[in-house]
């Protein structure tokens, strides 16, 4: 972990972005959703993109030298049906790989879930259940390879108590190897950790050329696996309103900053009829 990082609108290597995707055939930009591209929101699914992101991501999903994935901890399908636009275009071009790494939906649309262990499964059926049991099923999100606790606007004394109920339901559980309880902004979540947002990183990255121009923009410690696998291989910066310990090079303040770098990637800021405005209606997976 860095202690000092480095703000991305004042460093060299923002001022030499330009030329370096200039001189590029391809480039990787992989993003996290979740207080990185979206504020977070109480209720998750009305977290929608900050002002002006909807239209530069539908930009980029349009440029036929950028690779664009989104990264998250949410259901790929979840995060496919609020990247829904009115005209039906944007929902192509892009990648998403949900849970963790466990889902993909690709640029075409074809669904792919890795298959999780019996052992692992059912121990997250388990702690689903006893969840239940204790009146927090309000509180939970179950999704392919895991099972999160969410208090995100909840007071203190209800985040305390959900956290402390969590915890000790978890201890009652006999360990199961690669499942493990880990923090993210708003709650717990007992996940494999077979798969991580790193394993994502890794994975695309394989299918490129060495070399190839690569960000990384994340804000939560699960972005952490991700900042770790890119290491020298590209720019991991921590999306947030102020830097903190962290695996990755840089920070960025949202919106403005992260605006002006999706705008720097995208070589200029998209045409106002770029036709990506944000409706948040559902699609159908394929």
């Amino acid at each position: 972990m860095q202690s000092h990082l480095v703000a991305w609108r004042q460093s060299d290597q923002a001022r030499q972005l330009a030329a370096l995707l200039g001189n590029a055939r391809r480039s990787v930009l992989m993003l996290d959703y979740d207080g990185t591209l979206a504020p977070f929101e109480e209720e998750r699914l009305r977290a929608v993109p900050y002002p002006g992101v909807a239209e530069r991501l539908a930009h980029l999903a349009r440029l036929p030298h950028v690779r664009l994935a989104l990264v998250s901890g949410r259901p790929a399908g979840e995060l496919r049906r609020m990247l829904a636009p009115e005209d039906g275009d944007f929902g192509r071009g892009f990648e998403i790989w949900g849970s963790h790494g466990w889902e993909r939906i690709t640029a075409d649309g074809a669904y792919h879930l890795e298959p999780l262990g019996k052992e692992q499964r059912l121990a997250l059926q388990g702690l689903r259940q006893r969840l239940e049991a204790h009146g927090l099923s309000r509180a939970i999100e179950c999704k392919p390879a895991s099972v999160a606790i969410h208090w995100r606007g909840a007071d203190a004394a209800r985040a305390g108590a959900i956290r402390a109920l969590a915890l000790s339901l978890y201890a009652g559980l006999a360990p199961v190897e690669g499942l493990e309880l880990l923090p993210f902004n708003g709650g717990l979540e007992l996940r494999s950790t077979v798969r991580t947002k790193g394993t994502v990183v890794d994975l695309i990255l394989a299918g490129e050329s060495p070399g190839i121009p690569a960000a990384y923009l994340g804000d939560d410690l699960t972005d952490e696996d991700a900042f770790q696998a890119l290491g020298d291989r590209g720019f991991s910066i921590l999306v947030g309103q102020g830097p903190r310990p962290s695996a990755a090079q840089f920070w960025l303040r949202p919106p403005e900053e992260l605006v002006d770098f999706l705008d720097a990637w995208a070589g200029g800021r998209p045409a106002q009829d770029s036709g990506s405005q944000w409706s948040g209606a559902a699609v159908d997976l394929p």
